[in-house]
């Protein structure tokens, strides 16, 4: 008996996209590095104002392949539309065979491929799920990348107009006010580099909170379709008809 498949699975399985409306949080915080100038007082205000350069600091906290990791959103997408449709037509054909095909051994077959396209959704459902949770990640990293960019871009320029101060000041100390004046915008410019680093480690604390919560969904449901790929129900021996 011949069945006719409902659905094609295999034309899910094929290379992921390049994720839409993402860049890699790097190239962004890149971008937004040209508005830094590595400058000596420049760099001088910044180690004054945080310790360290800001930049730098930001690039550990971005560090990797998130484009992949949005790509790999699309995979578990496209795996798990290829469990449905092979749910699909199990279903069909089994519908087809208990149609034409009576007594025990075909209840005993029917049961065993309900049960068999039953867990192939599920597997749907659960990768489903890791593409959410990657779609998520990735896109948070990214958008908070952006945010912080942007930041850093103030950071930049509040930096420069500091060092252009500080330097006015070391320049025109013996006059008394200029010094006075040089040194007083240039604290408050550096207290102003404080302020927005703050803003910028919120944002990325947030975006950890946000991981950190998919982590953990990855976590549970990697646990679960390891336990359902486990006790797959696959047939114990090929099907041997003692009258044929």
């Amino acid at each position: 008996m011949a069945f006719t498949d409902v659905a094609e699975p295999t034309s899910h399985l094929k290379p992921p996209q390049e994720p839409a409306e993402f860049h890699s949080p790097l190239e962004l915080l890149n971008k937004a590095s040209d508005l830094i100038s590595p400058t000596y007082w420049v760099t001088e205000v910044l180690e004054a104002s945080t310790g360290f350069n800001p930049m730098d600091k930001a690039k550990e906290y971005f560090a990797g392949d998130w484009e992949a990791y949005a790509k790999c959103s699309e995979v578990w997408g496209n795996l798990g539309k290829l469990s449905k449709d092979i749910a699909r037509n199990i279903d069909a054909g089994n519908g087809e065979l208990d149609g034409t095909w009576d007594g025990n051994a075909a209840d005993a077959a029917f049961n065993y491929f309900k049960r068999l396209a039953d867990r192939c959704d599920e597997l749907e459902s659960d990768l489903s799920t890791l593409k959410t949770q990657y779609y998520v990640v990735s896109h948070g990293v990214w958008s908070t990348a952006e945010a912080v960019g942007a930041i850093l871009g103030q950071i930049g320029d509040t930096a420069a107009t500091a060092a252009i101060s500080f330097a006015a000041g070391t320049l025109t100390s013996w006059t008394g006010w200029g010094a006075a004046v040089g040194y007083g915008v240039a604290a408050y410019e550096i207290l102003r580099i404080i302020d927005l680093w703050g803003d910028a480690t919120k944002q990325i604390n947030n975006t950890q909170l946000i991981v950190n919560s998919a982590v953990g969904v990855l976590e549970s449901v990697g646990g679960e379709l390891s336990g359902k790929l486990h006790d797959f129900p696959l047939p114990g021996s090929a099907y041997d008809n003692p009258v044929v």
